[in-house]
């Protein structure tokens, strides 16, 4: 089987790992964790210290969320069915400020995407039954959590369900506008010094 592929995304920071499944008429078999990848693409795969996962029905969007404080980047992949996940950059200092970028995870082809600290995610299920899991490199603080809305105009996201299934949370969050003085003192307008380009 041979090794996992990596490639950016057009957002600053953000990756795509792309493992290459071995399909039969059994099923198939994935490499779905290889931290000589990881590493070799610039991520530290011990400090990953907790995976979630969450199943969702058709429709269900959840995000966009994410951190007050700059930290936490995720490893997100969908073990079953497929999503629509978008990651948004909030780093004022990247030239992908502001910007969105869609990506298709499902269980064919097993692709992940690596969101780098200082932005929000999110994702629709495009499949009746969702799995979707997530590694983390920071402990869950709710104390440090921030949703964006969904439908932000400033933000203007493509999504391809215009009435999603929505938590009371996600459908109650505000627009990024109103959410710039939770983010810190990193939400300023220079890169601090370890991510100096």
């Amino acid at each position: 089987m041979g090794e996992p592929r990596v490639r950016p995304a057009t957002l600053r920071d953000v990756l795509v790992v792309e493992p290459e499944p071995i399909h039969d008429d059994r099923g198939f078999f994935v490499r779905t964790f290889d931290a000589a990848t990881l590493r070799a693409a610039g991520v530290d795969p011990t400090a990953f210290v907790q995976e979630n996962q969450s199943r969702s029905r058709r429709g269900t969007l959840r995000g966009l969320h994410g951190r007050s404080r700059l930290e936490e980047s995720k490893l997100v992949r969908c073990a079953r069915g497929s999503i629509f996940e978008v990651v948004v950059d909030l780093r004022p200092w990247s030239e992908t400020f502001g910007q969105w970028e869609g990506f298709t995870l499902d269980d064919d082809e097993h692709r992940q995407v690596y969101v780098p600290a200082g932005c929000v995610h999110g994702f629709l299920a495009l499949s009746d039954e969702a799995d979707v899991c997530y590694h983390h490199d920071a402990v869950y603080d709710p104390t440090l959590e921030i949703a964006v809305r969904w439908d932000d105009v400033d933000l203007g996201i493509d999504w391809p369900e215009r009435t999603p299934s929505l938590s009371p949370r996600d459908r109650d969050a505000p627009a990024l506008a109103d959410v710039r003085d939770r983010l810190g003192d990193w939400y300023g307008t220079t890169a601090p010094e370890q991510h100096d380009a």
